[in-house]
């Protein structure tokens, strides 16, 4: 009924089903039509917000793959830079040992390794000449750190404090414009940005903080001999007479004493002197290859240092890897594992104890899968040269084709000609006839 709603007491001022007189569907929605003056409007609208937006990210020098916020105007030029990424790192480590920094982490209830560990992540993410643009959020610091984002903050007020950590913007919610911003720079939506820090190392840090004493380097053998070659090959551009002369330093035991350092006193220095001898014996190669296969089958034992712990874990453990390879270690430790109703930890603190815990509880004076198989290969290489001895027995006694065609033809020559001799018989059968 026109007028009322099917099963509703309040009427509605249309009926509420689909007419069309001439298609029988109803009328599709349409917009009200855009004036020249509003889409005029509109256009210029979007491209200010372009304009903008392009202005924005050049300005805000946005790098990375998240978008940061803009730094205000004048914020750099009152935030002094750091003076190396080394150099702030040694900073930090002497501030935290000094009391001043030892009460700062009492107070803030933090240990003095987990804000030197969270400063290192810091310094990772700043840029190398100025110390700035660490844009981090707080759960990637804590990701890397291996701390939680609580530790974090609590690391940030103690820098912020001891004054080599400085937070220009803080982190909030992107307004519309730097939302576009964001989508613009990177390509997905962003909602939220972090707060902005500058690694700084201010006067008083400069002056009380003296750089670790760097001892210069001595020149190599290498260097001295590459410099000696120089100056016997370079040509002079001074004068000089074709012959040697007795004073001349390319003579053969001024050069000797260039490249090697020798002098009659260092000479006598080191005539009791003897070469250096290894105090350690190379661990042989099966050993280490055994130790490099087994870390890639079994990733969880990965050391933290080098892969010796792991090659020492398996010499204790008294496993001959000449006949027990890498893999065949982690195939056992696995089968094992599993028949006990154990699964591999995700992580494991010291993995070269772990192994040898577990390698203890295993017996490793059976056949390894490596002999089994190289046993199964030895068993099927001796049955296919068996069988193919066999196989060449057979064709040397075969005859040839011409021994096959000789004797056909000796067979033929001895057989008398077969000659068909009809009778009465076989006659009318042949004929077509019937007999009584």
């Amino acid at each position: 009924m026109t007028g009322t709603s099917q099963g509703n007491a309040h009427p509605e001022p249309a009926s509420t089903l689909p007419h069309n007189t001439i298609l029988g569907r109803s009328p599709s929605t349409r917009h009200a039509p855009v004036s020249d003056d509003e889409w005029a409007h509109a256009v210029q609208q979007a491209t200010e917000n372009v304009t903008r937006i392009e202005t924005l990210n050049r300005a805000s020098n946005q790098r990375g793959n998240s978008w940061s916020l803009p730094i205000p105007d004048g914020t750099y030029s009152r935030t002094p830079t750091w003076t190396s990424r080394t150099h702030w790192q040694h900073q930090v480590r002497a501030l935290l040992n000094s009391p001043t920094g030892t009460k700062l982490c009492t107070t803030h209830t933090i240990s003095t390794e987990a804000v030197f560990a969270v400063a290192v992540i810091h310094a990772s993410l700043a840029e190398s000449a100025t110390g700035r643009s660490v844009t981090a959020s707080r759960n990637t610091i804590a990701h890397r750190a291996g701390v939680s984002a609580s530790t974090v903050k609590r690391a940030r007020r103690v820098l912020t404090a001891l004054g080599v950590a400085v937070e220009l913007v803080r982190g909030r919610y992107l307004n519309r414009l730097e939302a576009m911003a964001a989508e613009s720079h990177h390509g997905r939506h962003q909602f939220r940005a972090a707060s902005t820090w500058a690694l700084t190392t201010p006067r008083s840090v400069v002056t009380t903080v003296t750089p670790r004493f760097t001892k210069p380097r001595k020149p190599s053998r290498a260097t001295l001999r590459t410099n000696a070659y120089r100056s016997r090959t370079t040509t002079r551009n001074y004068p000089q007479s074709g012959t040697r002369d007795p004073l001349s330093p390319s003579g053969g035991f001024a050069l000797k004493a260039l490249v090697f350092k020798i002098s009659p006193t260092r000479a006598q220095a080191h005539a009791g002197k003897t070469t250096h001898q290894p105090t350690t014996t190379p661990r042989p190669i099966h050993l280490q290859r055994a130790a490099a296969e087994l870390i890639a089958h079994a990733p969880a034992l990965t050391p933290a240092g080098h892969i010796g712990t792991i090659c020492d874990a398996l010499q204790q453990s008294g496993i001959d890897t000449a006949r027990w390879t890498g893999r065949d270690i982690a195939r056992q430790l696995t089968t094992d594992t599993q028949q006990r109703g154990w699964t591999w930890p995700n992580h494991i603190p010291r993995p070269g104890a772990f192994l040898r815990w577990r390698t203890t509880q295993l017996d490793w004076t059976v056949i390894s899968p490596t002999e089994r198989r190289l046993e199964h290969d030895r068993l099927r290489r001796s049955e296919q040269a068996k069988r193919r001895a066999e196989l060449r027995k057979r064709d040397a006694s075969r005859a040839t084709e011409t021994t096959r065609i000789e004797i056909v033809r000796t067979f033929q020559a001895t057989q008398t000609p077969f000659r068909r001799v009809l009778t009465p018989t076989t006659r009318s059968i042949s004929h077509g006839g019937h007999t009584n």
